[in-house]
């Protein structure tokens, strides 16, 4: 009887506390069509990001230029992006956000116009460039807009929603680019995607609404030039440090040359950096405020985020190119052998942000971190040169998995360490070291396949099959390491978390 009086007021108990959880308050239809018509956006940005990936093999035919030169297509693109985001916290205080939005489209628009039309390489990188800028612009916009205008009870949610959005272009991309590559001209792709950005035009002229008031907000242009040169030296620091090293395999006597301008290159981008970090914290109006980077567990977030975007893009440049040159694999069934995983896990995107939501940060972030170095072990181990198209695909399915589970939660989870006026802040700090990661990322595996693939032959040759094969391999190990420290970086914020909690 005891017993079962206990279970009674167990039952009881817990009635009452689920009675008294507040219900999940409702979106509203015009913030729900604002973040689809960012959403386009951004996603048309990645989509062309991973397409381009794709077609480097027919793009390297068509131009007569090496893998080292093509890249600049995606690493150029996410540098222009890195140097946009950082503006998204200044012209969100500024202008209104229907004037960003519309800013972000034209440009969209203007790239995939000149994108159609190019004539040679140099014409698409503009077109690159074009399309780099509107994508740094509605990236952060997205997550602003959500921030700033969704019910509390529904960010992770939506976070979540935004993530998918963005997730699902690496997982189209790919595919659309074997498409392409196969059945018709790439060119082509650009004109498709236009009726879409034209739809993002009409959905956010007619349903973006101001989150909050503007205010007298000034940029001083030596914090964006001192943050440019630093972000730019430090890419090509990396891509000339590649160069060096591919030189030094060859026996080039200009290799040691090479270095030298790496590391000038990099102790120019440290200085620039440095420089505008302590002008940063002495101005009235910073273009970030960096007081967001006090916070200890708001750093070990935003240093786990930049580590699995570097693992992402990564995977995303190193599968298809070593699939089809090493492998042999056609264009359109290396595109076709990503899309499973990449579309489950961008499904779990939302559903990681409802456990956020209902459970906290700390077992959903750590579980799919499990599952995502387990996934990346698989290829540093698993692959080797008698391996199969359907085992890069099943790698890449464990991998997206636990990658989409965790990367939009970290992100969410970085900005809850955070006071609200500086979310929009936090955001941009996100964003913009996300795509530097992008553009760090494909930079470094470029390198490794560049490096292998030097002075054993011509484009399709056994020789040249194998060593594009070995470099794969040295990537899919540094990807491996990249992962693990985000998992570490991950145990050190839940600690600071923890600790804070217990003070408290």
């Amino acid at each position: 009887m005891i017993e079962q009086h206990h279970d009674d007021n167990a039952v009881i108990q817990q009635a009452d506390n689920m009675s008294r959880r507040p219900h999940p308050e409702p979106i509203p239809r015009a913030l729900m069509l604002s973040i689809l018509a960012t959403g386009i956006m951004a996603f048309i940005g990645i989509l062309t990001e991973t397409l381009m990936n794709v077609l480097f093999p027919i793009l390297m035919g068509e131009f007569h230029v090496s893998t080292s030169t093509v890249q600049w297509l995606t690493t150029g693109y996410l540098l222009v992006v890195s140097l946009v985001v950082p503006l998204s916290s200044y012209l969100k205080r500024k202008l209104p956000v229907k004037r960003i939005f519309l800013i972000a489209v034209m440009l969209c628009i203007a790239g995939c116009v000149v994108a159609a039309c190019t004539l040679n390489f140099p014409m698409l990188m503009i077109a690159r460039i074009l399309q780099g800028g509107g994508t740094g612009i509605a990236l952060p916009l997205m997550f602003n807009i959500i921030l700033d205008q969704a019910p509390k009870s529904r960010i992770g949610q939506l976070m979540g929603v935004g993530s998918l959005v963005v997730a699902t272009a690496p997982a189209l991309g790919p595919t659309i680019g074997g498409l392409v590559g196969t059945y018709m001209p790439w060119r082509w792709i650009f004109m498709i995607l236009l009726p879409f950005l034209l739809l993002a035009l009409v959905l956010g002229t007619m349903n973006i609404r101001q989150g909050s008031p503007t205010v007298e907000a000034y940029v001083n242009p030596l914090h964006v030039v001192l943050i440019a040169v630093g972000f730019i030296a430090f890419v090509f620091a990396l891509d000339e440090g590649g160069a060096a090293i591919a030189k030094s395999s060859q026996g080039a006597s200009d290799a040691g040359r090479t270095a030298l301008s790496a590391v000038v290159l990099l102790v120019i981008s440290m200085a620039a950096l440095l420089s505008f970090a302590q002008l940063s914290h002495r101005s009235f109006s910073p273009l970030i405020r960096l007081g967001v980077l006090h916070s200890v567990s708001f750093r070990w977030h935003l240093l786990a985020y930049v580590l699995l975007q570097v693992a992402m893009i990564g995977f995303g440049f190193v599968i298809p190119n070593s699939a089809q040159l090493g492998y042999g694999i056609s264009a359109l069934v290396a595109g076709v052998l990503v899309l499973p995983g990449a579309l489950f896990g961008a499904m779990l995107a939302p559903v990681s942000g409802m456990l956020l939501d209902r459970l906290g940060p700390v077992k959903p972030i750590s579980g799919a971190l499990a599952i995502t170095l387990v996934g990346v072990l698989l290829f540093a181990v698993g692959l080797g040169a008698s391996s199969t198209a359907w085992e890069l695909g099943l790698f890449y399915f464990v991998f997206m998995v636990g990658f989409s589970m965790a990367f939009a939660n970290t992100m969410t989870s970085g900005l809850s360490q955070i006071d609200a006026p500086l979310k929009a802040d936090g955001n941009a700090l996100f964003s913009t070291f996300q795509q530097l990661a992008g553009a760090v990322s494909t930079t470094i595996m470029s390198a490794f396949l560049a490096s292998a693939q030097a002075g054993h032959g011509a484009q399709g040759t056994v020789a040249y099959r194998a060593a594009t094969i070995a470099g794969a391999h040295h990537a899919y190990v540094f990807l491996s390491v990249v992962v693990g420290c985000a998992c570490l970086c991950m145990a050190r914020a839940f600690h600071t978390m923890n600790s804070i909690q217990e003070l408290a």
